[in-house]
């Protein structure tokens, strides 16, 4: 049995008794309702101090004990080594199982999916995808992501129709405001029964009727 090192007693039974005094301090009430906080404090500083320095002890004894045991009996300790070896190998093999079991259970979905591709091959997508209406050998989300593809595209084309429109009534504007003489208001370019003239033609004609309207004013 381990002793202690003044041999008043046993060492296990010193620090058994320390452990419940710790205890027997916080657990016993009428001594706390007579006692002040600060001789409660002491108390327990007291018996917790005295608690680890046992437990101290009692990690050097078995200590002490170990390395006499490893110097006489080597043996022993490589068996103990080999014991937690063994146990360590069996730990990683029921690892391995699980890995080989989830294997096995990913390897199965893996060969559902494919059969599941080649029983529903992909159909074409031009007449379906202009209609709106997914192919039967496309998933949903596939075929969702197509028609979100399919819209954008299309407001893409319709904003560019659109700039495009207004271009050309910008350039059309500046053309007749070019045609336009030094003299002459936006609202008197054309003489009465005259439609509003349009394209380069319009503009050209235009241009040679103020050309022979000036040289005839001087």
């Amino acid at each position: 049995m381990a002793t202690t090192t003044n041999g008043n007693g046993n060492l296990v039974d010193e620090f058994e008794e320390a452990f419940q005094s710790c205890l027997s301090v916080l657990t016993k009430e009428q001594a706390l309702a007579a006692m002040e906080n600060d001789e409660i404090r002491v108390e327990v500083d007291h018996s917790v101090l005295r608690f680890i320095d046992l437990a101290r002890q009692m990690e050097a004894f078995f200590l002490q004990k170990r390395f006499l045991l490893s110097a006489l009996k080597p043996e022993l300790i490589v068996k103990e080594d080999i014991s937690d070896l063994k146990n360590e190998l069996i730990r990683k093999e029921e690892l391995l199982k699980r890995h080989h079991e989830k294997i096995a259970i990913w390897q199965n979905l893996l060969s559902d999916l494919q059969g599941w591709a080649k029983t529903h091959p992909q159909g074409p997508a031009t007449p379906s995808g202009m209609n709106g209406v997914p192919p039967s050998g496309t998933p949903p989300q596939a075929a969702m992501m197509q028609q979100q593809i399919q819209q954008q595209q299309q407001q893409q084309i319709q904003q560019q129709m659109q700039m495009q429109q207004q271009m050309q009534q910008q350039m059309q504007q500046q053309q007749v405001n070019a045609g336009m003489g030094p003299g002459m208001a936006p609202g008197m370019m054309m003489g009465p029964g005259v439609g509003m003239l349009h394209g380069p033609l319009a503009y050209l004609e235009k241009t040679t009727s103020n050309i022979g309207v000036g040289e005839g004013r001087r």
